[in-house]
């Protein structure tokens, strides 16, 4: 089955916030997971954690590559669920709008069906704590 999830999102906060919030390891850990391992240098392997019990659709932790980066405006990776058999990937891209910054997400190959379903809804929840993130936060980096 193939994994096709595309989300957008618009942050009324300057593109250097939100891309902070997408290359700072302590910042990924508040919106995404811990992220252990990780620089934002493309050939930087990585693992996203949390608790494997926690019944998480990718079984808990993620291996990942940075692929492809052009700050602040793209950052793509590889990404590869514990319990999967495929590695898929996933493009980020932060673009100037309206007086803010739109977020474009893009995560794609092959996934069994459960895995499809499970990572569109991991997505869902972890957008809005990246939301949560930038808007409740009075002053964020490069502020």
């Amino acid at each position: 089955m193939k994994l096709d999830i595309a989300m957008e999102e618009h942050f009324a906060v300057p593109i250097e916030r939100v891309w902070a919030a997408l290359t700072d390891a302590a910042l990924l850990e508040r919106w995404l997971m811990r992220a252990d391992g990780f620089a934002p240098r493309p050939g930087t392997r990585f693992v996203f954690g949390s608790d494997p019990e926690s019944g998480s659709e990718c079984g808990g932790l993620v291996e990942c590559e940075v692929l492809e980066l052009a700050p602040p405006h793209r950052m793509v990776w590889s990404w590869r669920g514990r319990r999967d058999p495929a590695t898929t990937r996933l493009v980020i891209e932060l673009a100037e709008r309206d007086g803010g910054t739109r977020l474009s997400l893009r995560h794609t190959g092959e996934a069994d069906e459960r895995t499809a379903t499970g990572t569109n809804r991991g997505w869902t929840e972890k957008l809005r704590a990246l939301v949560e993130l930038l808007t409740t936060e009075r002053e964020g980096p490069d502020d």
